[in-house]
C-alpha cells in the first residue's frame, strides 16, 4: 500500500429528504462490507456500481479486484499461479492464531473443487478417484489430488478430464484494465455446475493472490453474483460451496485490508454474512428483497414510493445495519473526482 495515497470517502448520493450528502468510507474496516441490490434492467444498480469502481480506481489503480460475468472481456490477460504458490507451503505452525482457519480453507477449496467435478460427471467422489492424502508438514492438500490423478491408469476414462481441470488451477486468467481494475470473468455456460466451478476458481485464486501480495494493499473485491448461484432450488452441494466461499471472503475482510462490494439482484447472502451497508433499488418481483412486497413495503419510508410514483425510478434505500438507520437515497451516478476525506 503506497504511503503517499490518501484514501477518500465516496459520495453515494444525497438524502432525498434533507439533500445531505451520504458518504461511504470504503477503506475503513467499519464500512468494509456493502451490497447493492437491484434489477439489472429496471434500476441504476449496474451504473451505480461502475461509478464506485471508477472512483476507487481514480484513488488507487491497484485497489480494485472484480469477479463478474460479461460477454465482453476487457483488459490485458495475465495468468495467476497463486493457487499453486499457496499449495507449496506446509500447514502453519501451532503458534499462529488462525492456523486452523488457513488449514480448513485450503482443504475446503480442494475438496469442493473435486466434489463439483464429480457432481458434473454424475459420479460420487469415490467414483471419481481414489482417496487422497498430503504431507501437511511440507505441502498443501491439492498436491495429494495431483499425485492421485497422476497415478491413475491411462485407461481411466476420467484421467484426461481431471488433468484438464487441474490445469485450470495452474493458470487462472485475470484481466487488468485501467477502467475495471483486476477482473476475473465467470464462465457464461448455462451448465450451473460449470458456472459454480468457475466461481470457486475465482474465489480460490483471489484468496491465494491476497496471500501472495508482497506489500500491504488496500483492496476492494467487487463480486457481481450470478443469480443462478443464489436460487433456492439449487443442489445443496452447490449452495453450500457458494455459502462457504462467501464465508472465506468475509473472513478476509475481517483480517486484512479488504472491503467487499457485492452487486446482485438478490439480498442473499448479505444478511447472513453480516454486511453492514445495503443499498436497494427497484428489483424484479422474484427477488428475495422486493421493496414492493407487502411484508417489506410497510417498513420502508413512504417517500421512496412517492418518488417512484412521479417517475424518479433511480431512487433507492440505503440501510446502515450498525446504526439501524434507513435513508431514501438519490444516487450519484456520475464519477466525481472530488470525493472527500472524512
Amino acid at each position: 500500500m503506497s504511503e503517499n495515497i490518501t484514501y477518500k470517502s465516496i459520495i453515494l448520493g444525497k438524502d432525498a429528504e434533507t439533500a445531505v450528502e451520504i458518504f461511504w468510507p470504503w477503506y475503513e474496516v467499519e464500512h468494509s462490507t456493502m451490497i447493492v441490490v437491484g434489477s439489472a434492467v429496471k434500476s441504476p444498480r449496474l451504473q451505480f456500481v461502475e461509478r464506485l469502481i471508477s472512483e476507487i480506481q481514480i484513488q488507487d489503480k491497484e485497489a480494485v479486484y472484480r469477479i463478474t460475468t460479461s460477454d465482453k472481456v476487457i483488459g490485458v490477460r495475465f495468468d495467476s499461479d497463486a493457487i499453486l504458490w499457496s499449495e507449496k507451503m506446509p500447514d502453519p505452525s501451532e503458534v499462529y492464531e488462525d492456523r486452523d482457519v488457513f488449514i480448513n480453507n485450503r482443504r475446503f477449496f480442494s475438496k469442493a473443487y473435486f466434489n463439483l467435478i464429480a457432481f458434473s460427471k454424475g459420479e460420487t467422489r469415490s467414483g471419481l478417484m481414489p482417496p487422497t492424502s498430503y504431507k501437511w508438514h511440507m505441502e498443501g492438500p491439492l498436491n495429494g489430488y495431483i499425485r492421485t490423478i497422476k497415478n491413475l491408469e491411462e485407461s481411466n476414462p476420467l484421467k484426461n478430464d481431471l488433468k484438464y481441470e487441474l490445469e485450470k488451477l495452474c493458470r487462472v486468467p485475470w484481466y487488468k484494465s485501467k477502467e475495471n481494475g483486476t477482473v476475473y470473468y465467470i464462465d457464461e455456460s448455462e451448465d450451473i455446475t460449470i458456472k459454480a466451478l468457475s466461481f470457486l476458481r475465482a474465489v480460490w485464486s483471489f484468496w491465494a493472490m491476497v496471500g501472495k501480495l508482497d506489500e500491504p494493499q488496500q483492496l476492494v473485491l467487487v463480486v457481481d453474483i450470478p443469480r443462478e448461484l443464489l436460487e433456492i432450488d439449487l443442489d445443496p452441494l452447490i449452495t453450500e460451496i457458494v455459502s462457504v466461499s462467501f464465508n472465506i471472503l468475509r473472513y478476509l475482510s475481517y483480517e486484512t485490508t479488504l472491503s467487499l462490494l457485492l452487486s446482485s439482484e438478490m439480498m442473499y447472502p448479505a444478511p447472513e454474512k453480516q454486511f453492514r451497508n445495503k443499498i436497494v433499488f427497484s428489483t424484479d418481483s422474484s427477488s428475495d428483497f422486493n421493496l414492493n412486497s407487502d411484508e417489506i413495503k410497510q417498513a420502508i419510508n413512504p417517500l421512496l414510493f412517492e418518488k417512484w410514483k412521479i417517475g424518479e425510478f433511480n431512487t433507492g434505500v440505503y440501510f446502515d445495519d450498525l446504526s439501524g438507520s434507513q435513508t431514501i437515497l438519490n444516487p450519484n451516478l456520475k464519477t466525481d473526482c472530488q470525493s472527500v476525506q472524512i
